[in-house]
């Protein structure tokens, strides 16, 4: 396929979510708002963006990557070589595939998320200065958090839960903990409002050991679930919602 003819394809698939977007918007301030997306075939970012004042996107760029981007890949972050703008990222591959659109919104979400207060949060983490200072940028994937932590995942008191862990951990591990919550079981949490607007099955997975970081995903959505529906204060700030989670 040549690449005039690949772009065209590509903004076929985008616009059809663009389209999907009108009838879901209104479930979350999250899922309110359109974001770049980067689709990604040959380690090539093709970026595609809204155009001003129209609701239908449009071509703005290519750019070979300086590194091998995995197959299959599903993601958010800023590009560099787009004016540090918020994307979502997938493979060509997947957007073929409208069952996959639903993830583009949760990429959304942790775009919306950044665009709101998430370099702010993250300046303020322990775990994150520590973690720059040893030049480690992947310690969100790689932190060595402590998963046979007695108590981990047993959520029958929800509420209190969250207490005990903070009392048994170290202070980098509490902070580990809530900001993979906050950060994915947030998008978690939208993409089940979307999933259930669609008449979709539920994204969850079973708590039982060995746990590793999708417990957190799991564990955050339903955390915030209940928060949200006992304070109504903090429905849309996020930043907010960060904090009462710390339990600060």
């Amino acid at each position: 396929m040549d690449k005039q003819k690949f772009i065209e394809t590509q903004l076929k698939y985008i616009n059809k979510v663009c389209e999907l977007h009108e009838n879901i918007k209104h479930l979350d301030i999250s899922l309110s708002e359109l974001h770049p997306i980067a689709v990604v075939d040959n380690n090539t970012f093709f970026v595609f963006d809204v155009k001003e004042h129209e609701k239908e996107y449009e071509f703005i760029m290519e750019y070979l990557s300086h590194w091998e981007l995995p197959k299959g890949v599903l993601a958010a972050f800023p590009l560099d070589f787009y004016q540090n703008k918020s994307a979502a990222i997938i493979s060509s591959s997947e957007l073929e595939n409208p069952d996959n659109y639903i993830f583009v919104f949760h990429e959304f979400v942790h775009c919306f998320v950044w665009n709101k207060c998430e370099p702010k949060l993250r300046k303020e983490l322990m775990i994150e200065k520590q973690h720059q200072d040893a030049n480690n940028i992947m310690w969100e994937i790689n932190y060595p958090f402590p998963y046979e932590t007695p108590g981990l995942g047993d959520i029958s008191d929800l509420i209190n839960y969250h207490k005990k862990m903070k009392e048994c951990l170290k202070e980098t591990d509490f902070e580990y903990m809530i900001w993979q919550e906050w950060k994915e079981g947030f998008a978690r949490y939208a993409e089940n409002l979307l999933r259930e607007e669609l008449g979709l099955e539920r994204n969850t997975n079973i708590l039982n050991p060995p746990f590793d970081r999708v417990c957190f995903y799991e564990i955050g959505s339903r955390y915030i679930k209940v928060l949200l529906e006992n304070d109504k204060t903090i429905n849309g700030d996020l930043e907010k919602l960060f904090y009462k989670m710390m339990l600060k």
